[in-house]
């Protein structure tokens, strides 16, 4: 009686095990079926986009697929010269441990060529910028202008010396700057960054600019890719210009060093670069937003999907507007106000003739209204992986297009080169 209900109770086991077993594979079966489903969406809809871009101006799809091509072979070369120039900061650091000259920090690759929208006719120029912290016993104040305001025409970065007394066992032999007899300090130590690459008590930018292109060709020699790439050095005031050529190939690389100081903790630096007012003085050092730039492309890219025309479209309108009138800053503003008011998802590549069309008629919204606001600054819009100064949120938003309200004529010029584009545009995308 105990061994039948033993057995009873094994095939009812059996029964709710080859139940359980059923209902997997159903459950298995229609999963594989939703899954079958929507990757058949996705290619139709991939199929359908892909249509649409076979129907462009063979121009246009020239232009596109040349870029595609070029991108694909920047990207490579891009972590290459990311990785040359990391070594040459990497040389310069241990060069400079017994100096006081600014301490390099990791570099950043920055622009066009890094951000993936160079215009394919372009030659590249890989641009980056490399950070700088002070050495021991000093200490960077960025001046960034009138107390209150975002933006600064004239940020300088000064000079001071820290007291060393208190921690001479962290530095090892080093002797304090302040507390120390000049002549004392001449001959136990090297000069302070005062009495090498400053102007008063502000760094200077053209020291700065000479003190690496005298010392790179040096350090280049002991670097793993010397062997590989001849260095020279191009002239430059403000920034290290270097070309590097393939001693196989010939294949030259060009490549821009812009040196910078971060404004506190944030993707804002004050760097070397020109100023938009033509002549900068030595010992200013603008505001860039390269870096912040770049985040919020890397932010675009990462919620857009890799199927987004956004830099297709970017693309486009740099090899478009040259001579136009509008420079690719203006260009890029519209553009970046664009990508934070509609959705990421209809930036699908099927989209991208909307798109251009969108950026036209933003553009033109903002000519009519004669305004265009700063990207950074006010911006409620920007998501947080931007880091910003508290005062760029805070600011009241900046009109770009000020000047278009005072002058009639620039106002008159600016509509008829909006013209201009709008025609290029549709002559590009004309079958």
């Amino acid at each position: 009686m105990c061994q039948l209900q033993k057995w009873n109770q094994c095939d009812q086991r059996e029964e709710e095990v080859e139940s359980e077993h059923e209902e997997e594979e159903r459950v298995e079966k229609e999963e594989q079926e939703t899954e079958e489903e929507k990757v058949e969406q996705e290619n139709k809809e991939e199929g359908e986009g892909d249509k649409d871009f076979n129907e462009l101006h063979p121009f246009t799809r020239w232009i596109t697929e040349c870029a595609l091509v070029k991108v694909q072979g920047r990207v490579n070369r891009c972590q290459l010269v990311e990785e040359m120039m990391s070594d040459i900061v990497e040389a310069f650091t241990s060069l400079c441990s017994d100096s006081f000259f600014p301490v390099l920090m990791p570099v950043i690759g920055v622009g066009s060529a890094f951000e993936g929208w160079t215009p394919p006719e372009e030659d590249t120029v890989y641009r980056l910028l490399v950070p700088m912290q002070a050495p021991r016993g000093h200490i960077f104040l960025p001046e960034v202008g009138t107390k209150g305001k975002a933006l600064a025409r004239n940020s300088r970065i000064r000079v001071e010396l820290l007291c060393m007394c208190k921690v001479r066992k962290l530095v090892g032999d080093m002797l304090c700057f302040q507390h120390n007899p000049e002549d004392k300090l001449h001959k136990n130590q090297q000069p302070s960054l005062l009495h090498t690459l400053c102007t008063g008590s502000y760094l200077d930018v053209q020291k700065t600019v000479t003190w690496f292109n005298v010392e790179v060709p040096t350090v280049w020699t002991v670097t793993r890719h010397a062997h590989v790439y001849d260095l020279k050095v191009l002239p430059s005031s403000r920034s290290c210009k270097l070309q590097l050529k393939n001693t196989s190939s010939g294949e030259k690389l060009l490549v821009e060093l812009l040196f910078g100081v971060q404004q506190g903790y944030s993707d804002i630096f004050l760097s070397s670069q020109n100023s938009e007012a033509g002549f900068t003085p030595s010992t200013v050092w603008p505001q860039s937003f390269a870096v912040a730039e770049k985040r919020f492309l890397q932010y675009v890219a990462r919620n857009a999907g890799r199927k987004s025309c956004h830099l297709s479209c970017l693309r486009l309108f740099a090899h478009i507007q040259v001579g136009t009138g509008f420079s690719i800053d203006t260009i890029r503003t519209v553009f970046f106000h664009l990508l934070t008011t509609t959705d990421l998802e209809n930036w699908h590549r099927r989209n991208f003739i909307n798109q251009l069309e969108n950026i036209l008629q933003h553009l033109q919204c903002c000519l009519k209204e004669k305004r265009l606001h700063h990207f950074f600054l006010g911006n409620q819009k920007l998501p947080k992986e931007i880091v910003l100064p508290h005062t760029f949120r805070a600011a009241r938003p900046l009109n770009l297009f000020q000047h278009l309200e005072q002058d009639t004529d620039a106002y008159c010029q600016a509509l008829s080169d909006f013209e201009v584009l709008r025609d290029l545009v549709w002559l590009q995308l004309k079958c």
